[in-house]
């Protein structure tokens, strides 16, 4: 996105490197005005599968605009244009390149198999192939600076990237009229930038056991836009690294930037021998990773047609046309259909021969009022009162897991390293550890006491949603996940008041459902036929006494 409008305005005069700084500048005052206003769950309103259909296809995109410099050809923008021009002219392939950049995949290939197989066993090992990428550039240049270093540019070997550098740019203001012509254009690297940083974000958060501030991530984000823009640029590929590399607090980045420093200063004219073909090999294998795999999409397809044309919108508008234009049909056929459906609700009206008929197990009555609900010591009764869809599905789980730390501590067989509140190597991320106790000020609530009573199961109401979608189901996954972190392995899930299209969409998403006095295996959830059965039917006789909660959402 960044490329097309350096592009279009690189006519008018103007540096790439100015245009591409003006981009930054622009969208840290986007990002950060939208971080302070607190804006950051507008982001939801761009669905699962609509990323995993804009990310393959913008991945794609890149891949591609690397065949030429790995073959060694200068070929076009465009997926069609390159598709075409590099099968039309085979016999122009230079051989030498080639054969640099697949040696250069086939050796990253290797070092990533081996560190996922015996990393674990060596550390010397684990860190030669967690920097498989920095081993291979390191000696490929090498090579390259020892085979052509007495050679004319006309006559190297092969393609070099010819970089000639003298450290960092001095700071300087941006140029207003520049900044005026691309305000208007940053709104697409804006939404892509924040979606990609805020999925990265979430993804480590799942991973590393910690939670993110969508808002506090985009006021980040922004604020370093705004300054870097004055110097340079960074990268998301370091929350990776840092991840592998068990990083728990800012306190690395001293560490990287020195080292950045010491390069840029001192390594600089290495940078000039880099082969062009082993650049595009490492790129091509770090967004390869980033492309869903068939069977992603074939899950969409089977668990909602409408969320699967969503991702297909998402992924081949974006290969054949532009990414903007590509999230924006994506997300805006997503928000049509959404529209769509909330104008016209669905009600079920049954007689009683007709519920009778129905066996009673899908059909309930009118739902009692919470305060007449009865919930025991060892059950969370949770009653969603609308469909569970991507807008809101984020906000439910992290309601629901919030209201039950906030009311339980963690048992004491659960493992304190993975709580974001406890243990000594937890990630540093500390707002959650925060929220948690003031909410309990804030309420006047004393947590129950696992000793005390015990929670062994969480009850949801499903009978007022009618439908829900692929995030909705996703975010229940990740709500099992981190309620059974926090509580212990043996917290149990059952559903009750499940409708049939609820219920085969769980059943095509390979949900595990038994029901009730059905065999089972242990993961298994179960699906109660009446909210009573599911409240008060106990497996085995222990029982603990306590406090009883129920919670509407």
């Amino acid at each position: 996105m960044t490329a097309e409008i350096v592009s279009d305005l690189s006519g008018e005069g103007y540096q790439a490197a100015a245009i591409a700084s003006a981009i930054a500048f622009i969208v840290g005052v986007y990002t950060t005005a939208i971080g302070l206003l607190k804006l950051g769950f507008l982001l939801d309103f761009v669905s699962a599968p609509v990323l995993s259909g804009w990310i393959s296809a913008v991945a794609m995109v890149i891949l591609l605009g690397q065949v030429g410099s790995l073959i060694g050809m200068d070929v076009d923008s465009g997926t069609a244009a390159i598709i075409r021009e590099i099968l039309g002219n085979l016999d122009r392939i230079k051989p030498r390149t080639l054969a640099i950049g697949l040696t250069g995949i086939f050796v990253l290939l290797v070092l990533e198999h081996v560190g996922r197989r015996w990393g674990g066993r060596h550390f010397l090992l684990k860190l030669l192939c967690t920097s498989r990428a920095v081993v291979v550039l390191v000696v490929y240049t090498i090579i390259s600076y020892l085979v052509n270093r007495r050679r004319d540019k006309d006559s190297y070997r092969w393609d070099v990237t010819e970089i000639e550098t003298r450290g960092l740019w001095t700071p300087r203001t941006h140029d207003m009229k520049l900044v005026q012509k691309v305000a208007g254009r940053a709104f697409a690297p804006l939404i892509a930038m924040s979606v990609e940083h805020l999925g990265v974000g979430k993804a480590f958060g799942l991973r590393n056991n910690y939670k993110i501030d969508k808002s506090q991530e985009l006021f980040f984000l922004g604020v370093e836009n705004i300054c870097n823009s004055f110097f340079a640029g960074g990268a998301m590929s370091r929350t990776a690294v840092n991840s592998e590399c068990n990083v728990r607090s800012p306190v690395n980045f001293l560490f990287t930037a020195g080292f950045i420093i010491l390069t840029l200063y001192e390594l600089a004219p290495a940078l000039y021998w880099i082969p062009k073909a082993t650049l595009s090999a490492i790129i091509i294998m770090a967004v390869a990773h980033l492309i869903s795999p068939p069977r992603v999409f074939y899950l969409y397809y089977r668990t909602s047609f409408v969320d699967f044309v969503a991702s297909q919108l998402g992924f081949w508008v974006t290969l054949f046309e532009s990414t903007e234009i590509g999230l924006a049909a994506a997300v805006g056929f997503n928000i049509v259909v959404t529209l769509l459906r909330l104008a016209f609700p669905r009600s079920v009206q049954l007689s009683n021969i007709e519920s009778e008929s129905e066996g009673g197990a899908r059909v309930n009555g009118p739902l009692p009022a919470s305060n007449a609900i009865r919930v025991p010591p060892e059950a969370y009764y949770i009653r969603f009162t609308e469909d569970l869809l991507f807008p809101n599905a984020e906000r439910l789980k992290s309601s629901i897991v919030e209201s039950i730390k906030v009311r339980y501590e963690p048992t004491a067989t659960t493992d304190v390293s993975l709580s974001s509140s406890y243990g000594p190597d937890r990630t540093w991320n500390v707002s959650d550890t925060k929220r948690i106790p003031r909410l309990r000020r804030r309420k006047g609530i004393t947590p129950i006491r696992a000793d005390l009573a015990r929670l062994r199961h969480v009850v949801l109401d499903m009978t007022m949603v009618p439908f829900i979608d692929v995030t909705g189901t996703m975010a229940l996954v990740e709500l099992k996940m981190e309620l059974r972190r926090y509580i212990g392995s043996h917290l149990q899930f059952r559903f009750v008041g499940l409708s049939d299209p609820v219920l085969e969409r769980f059943l095509r998403s390979k949900w595990d459902l038994a029901n009730e006095g059905d065999r089972r295996s242990s993961d298994s959830d179960l699906v109660y036929s009446s909210l009573e059965n599911a409240l008060f039917h106990r497996e085995g006789s222990d029982v603990d006494d306590g406090a009883e909660k129920a919670m509407d959402v």
